[in-house]
């Protein structure tokens, strides 16, 4: 069902369509092999934590730390996936109110915001990773900073979702259906 969407975005672009979609598909199997794999880690450490606190009367110790690791990972890889099947938050009464070129026009402004914006978050990050990597977890070791790559990830996700949408919005007969109605279309 997805591809007849994808076609209707993009009607037949040939080569700069296919690559497209084969990024914005490693894209959204990396963001959700992200968040499933945080949260099965996050259930089965913290399920374990309760089971030999029940059974022992001691903790592990480790568990608790955890979601202070996978959370982040957990909720960026939400947020990827949403921005790729279009799933986040948007007033469309302007786009509706104007003609395909002007809507085409204001859509790939706001994909180059959204890019710079998200490219930008990701670069500073760095300098928050470079200072957070010499504190550790007192249990796991871990370095906070692994958290903090979490948000690196995912502004780089997104940067990477502006990107290939404003290579949709070139390609789309109506800029209005890019990632308009694909979460609908997928139920």
């Amino acid at each position: 069902m997805m591809e007849g969407v994808h076609e209707q975005e993009m009607g037949t672009a040939g080569f700069p369509a296919t690559l497209i979609q084969t990024v914005d598909t490693a894209i959204s199997v990396a963001a959700g092999f992200i968040a499933i794999a945080a949260l099965v880690a996050l259930f089965l450490s913290l399920g374990a934590e309760v089971v030999v606190r029940y059974l022992t009367t001691q903790g592990l110790g480790w568990p608790s730390e955890m979601p202070n690791l996978l959370f982040p990972w957990l909720v960026m890889g939400g947020v990827v996936l949403a921005a790729q099947h279009g799933a986040h938050i948007s007033v469309s009464l302007l786009l509706d109110m104007i003609g395909r070129g002007p809507a085409r026009l204001l859509l790939l402004a706001m994909q180059v915001v959204v890019g710079a914006v998200f490219f930008y978050l990701a670069y500073i990050g760095l300098d928050v990773l470079e200072v957070t990597s010499t504190e550790y977890f007192p249990v796991t070791r871990v370095p906070s900073s692994w958290a903090y790559l979490a948000l690196i990830a995912g502004f780089v996700g997104i940067g990477l979702t502006a990107v290939t949408t404003f290579g949709r919005l070139l390609l789309a007969e109506d800029p209005r259906l890019v990632r308009a109605h694909a979460a609908e279309e997928e139920l």
